[in-house]
């Protein structure tokens, strides 16, 4: 499970979101009564209360877009990030109708008044792609094409992620979790009751899967070929070319680092074996070697060609998941997170 922070009083990261819920309010998003600049904590002695629980990280915060009660999160970011730019353009027209495209949508860039420098995004409220657990083929097949289909999208539009690790690739849990879920306290509905219910996304399907975070993501100048780069590193530090000094390729280290997250689910899990030859060759070490996004989606496009309908609906399990929680999960409907 994600850690949680718990805290009766305010702390220092916070400080800026009840400055700025005024405007936000102001423009239509209502963030939770904690962030109000009159609250006071509603918890006791015996019992931590919902407005106890604290951001996971202070960049970002979760509010409710109040026109129609849509969750939204809004990032806090630099007024000149190129972030906003390629969001933007992401989530423009026609970008933003190609089914292809799998960035997370920019609904709105907002600009306080009062500060020049800063700007925040609001975006759809999503959640991590791998923190509920897979349990048929199919489903994770589903969320490797869209992430392979999205990362060929960007880079036909020179667009470098930079940042395709496993914490910035997301899913839409509407129909998943349809009760919603809390964003301080990810595996509850309202922050505080254990009673957390979802369902299992074959029988959702298909469930959109997003990109997010593209502080460090660049676009190159169009027709431009054998675009070298360097930079800061993402999440992933075993990228064997990443340097901050020595140009490489930055659209084989977005492979590398997506096939890397890849092959973290599949480690995790029996039958999803098929699938671990894209992942080595989306991560061979040398970056000549490497597919390329466009070479890695028709390998698995080749995989999955001779798969029938009983195929995907295969049931997965956790490798280290012992027997007896199998038969619980399997015939009493038990919904376990790590099952």
């Amino acid at each position: 499970m994600e850690p949680i922070e718990v805290h009766d009083t305010r702390t220092p990261k916070e400080r800026f979101w009840v400055q700025h819920q005024p405007f936000l309010l102001s423009r239509g998003y209502k963030l939770r009564p904690r962030y109000e600049p009159t609250w006071v904590s509603s918890s006791t002695e015996s019992q931590i209360a919902e407005d106890d629980l604290v951001l996971l990280t202070p960049q970002a915060i979760d509010a409710v877009r109040m026109r129609d009660n849509y969750k939204v999160v809004i990032k806090r970011v630099s007024a000149s990030t190129p972030e906003i730019t390629i969001g933007t353009y992401m989530s423009s027209s026609p970008m933003a109708s190609d089914p292809r495209n799998r960035s997370v949508p920019f609904l709105e860039v907002l600009y306080p008044p009062e500060d020049n420098s800063i700007a925040m995004v609001v975006m759809p409220m999503l959640y991590g792609f791998d923190l509920l657990p897979f349990r048929r083929v199919g489903e994770f097949s589903e969320a490797i094409h869209q992430f392979l289909q999205g990362l060929q999208f960007m880079h036909e539009h020179n667009i470098a992620h930079k940042d395709a690790c496993r914490l910035n690739l997301m899913m839409d849990v509407s129909k998943v979790i349809p009760r919603g879920f809390h964003y301080g306290y990810f595996f509850t509905h309202d922050g505080t009751s254990i009673d957390f219910k979802w369902r299992d996304r074959w029988t959702v399907r298909p469930v959109s899967y997003y990109f997010i975070d593209f502080g460090l993501s660049h676009q190159y100048p169009t027709g431009l070929e054998n675009i070298l780069d360097d930079g800061l590193f993402g999440q992933d530090r075993t990228v064997p070319e990443m340097s901050l000094t020595v140009p490489y390729d930055p659209f084989k280290a977005d492979v590398y680092q997506l096939g890397n997250a890849f092959l973290q689910v599949i480690a995790k899990y029996e039958g999803l074996e098929a699938f671990l030859n894209l992942g080595k060759a989306m991560t061979r070490a040398n970056p000549g070697e490497r597919l390329n996004a466009s070479e890695a989606l028709t390998m698995f496009r080749g995989i999955v060609a001779t798969y029938r309908l009983s195929d995907l609906k295969r049931r997965i399990w956790p490798i280290k998941l012992p027997s007896q929680d199998r038969f619980y999960v399997k015939y009493c409907g038990k919904m376990s997170l790590v099952q």
